[in-house]
């Protein structure tokens, strides 16, 4: 709370402060048809992302947390553009499920993190209205995203509890509306709200390897020899699917 306290303050200071100086014709807004936002907010996980069943395959095991991002819009005489985003998402993994052994071993998901990065772009809608600024994007793209989710068994290890990491990748998108106040012609500070969501998969392929000697005793010549031992070829495919609501707050510099 205290962060979010100071969070707020410091914006409002800002704002009040920058106001003072703001031009008063704002005729130049309309002007600039390029920006830069930059923003951070909660990313509150849903549907299968935030599911925790272990019978279930794309239960994501997240909890809510964090997103970045950082975008470029250019916009038209219409008020119509493109906009291109590169977001940054970080759940938690939820720790209850390493009690269900969703993976058939003691802590086989970990107390780690998704980590998510996309990269998008689409049409953007733009309109400022004397001091109000609003936007809407749709946007899609790729996800590359990191998570013990797509951790797969060593087939090397007979014990069974070593775990190789992969990366997921995939197609995403994100649906956003924002609403600001223009604090002058070259900045805006904006509230937004999107949806983001995206079918990350991993694929990987094991060939047979040696993992070992089985020691053979041949009682006719009383020998005792070595036979190899060798792993089976396994091929695994890994498929996440995940939504996050997330609120957020940043600024627009138009140029």
């Amino acid at each position: 709370m205290k962060k979010i306290s100071f969070i707020v303050i410091f914006f409002s200071i800002f704002m009040t402060t920058t106001a003072q100086t703001a031009v008063t014709d704002l005729k130049e807004v309309k002007d600039h048809r390029m920006g830069l936002e930059i923003s951070a907010g909660y990313a509150v996980a849903l549907s299968s992302y935030w599911m925790f069943e272990s019978g279930q395959k794309k239960s994501g095991y997240a909890t809510n947390g964090f997103q970045a991002q950082v975008g470029f819009d250019w916009i038209g005489k219409k008020k119509f553009g493109m906009a291109i985003q590169y977001t940054f998402q970080r759940n938690p993994l939820e720790n209850g499920p390493n009690l269900s052994y969703p993976k058939g071993i003691p802590d086989s998901i970990g107390s780690g993190y998704w980590s998510n990065h996309f990269l998008m772009m689409g049409p953007v809608f733009m309109q400022t209205i004397k001091r109000i600024h609003i936007d809407a994007k749709i946007l899609g793209g790729v996800i590359v995203s990191a998570s013990t989710n797509f951790n797969t068994p060593d087939p090397t290890d007979t014990v069974g509890i070593r775990y190789n990491k992969n990366t997921g990748t995939g197609f995403a998108y994100q649906i956003s509306a924002g609403v600001g106040y223009t604090i002058s012609s070259h900045l805006t500070f904006k509230f937004n709200l999107s949806l983001v969501g995206g079918w990350p998969g991993a694929r990987k392929q094991y060939y047979s390897q040696l993992i070992g000697y089985e020691e053979i005793y041949d009682p006719l010549t009383g020998l005792t020899y070595y036979r190899p031992i060798y792993s089976a070829p396994v091929n695994y495919e890994i498929k996440a699917a995940f939504t996050t609501l997330n609120p957020s707050v940043g600024l627009v510099f138009r140029f």
